[in-house]
């Protein structure tokens, strides 16, 4: 049986063998796609964002995960997927939690602003832009999470939301 350090010693390499690497405290997930999902899904790569990898406190304050891309990269997102609504079980309020996803040139070049919270009305699934970009110089892939005026995306206490990219190295084609 692999030790759990093995594992992620693996997914670590895997990620930076397909030039990409999140960079941020408490960071989501990111992992290969299986042969049988890449085929399903039109992805190679998914990143996972759990509640706990929200850790901003301060209030009506978005936080932005990010995701190193290299030059002569193309990304697309082919779908975004909500397994577990995001919920800060507050019910004095109905609370919010929007994603979007982009980079430093338009921050929802690959999805425009989505629900995740239950109180909300969530969207479970939703596809990615038609176009994708390619990348002439390193960039970031950033998944901004925005709360409601008043709560912080910190004080959720479940939610899961996952994101199938397609990323190809243009100097290995």
């Amino acid at each position: 049986m692999r030790s759990a350090s093995k594992i992620l010693v693996m997914l670590l390499v895997a990620a930076m063998v397909i030039g990409v690497v999140v960079v941020e405290a408490g960071s989501p997930q990111i992992r290969p796609l299986t042969e049988q999902e890449k085929a399903e899904l039109g992805a190679n790569m998914e990143v996972q964002v759990l509640y706990t990898n929200l850790t901003t406190t301060t209030t009506n304050t978005a936080q932005t995960l990010t995701m190193n891309v290299q030059a002569k990269y193309g990304v697309k997102l082919a779908a975004m997927m909500l397994k577990k609504a995001f919920d800060t079980s507050n019910t004095n309020f109905t609370g919010s939690l929007a994603v979007k996803v982009g980079d430093g040139d338009d921050d929802d070049k690959y999805l425009t602003s989505t629900e995740l919270a239950s109180d909300g009305t969530e969207v479970w699934m939703k596809f990615g832009e038609t176009t994708g970009s390619v990348y002439t110089a390193a960039d970031t892939v950033d998944f901004i999470f925005t709360p409601n005026a008043a709560e912080a995306v910190g004080s959720n206490t479940v939610g899961e939301v996952r994101f199938y990219l397609r990323i190809l190295d243009a100097a290995k084609r």
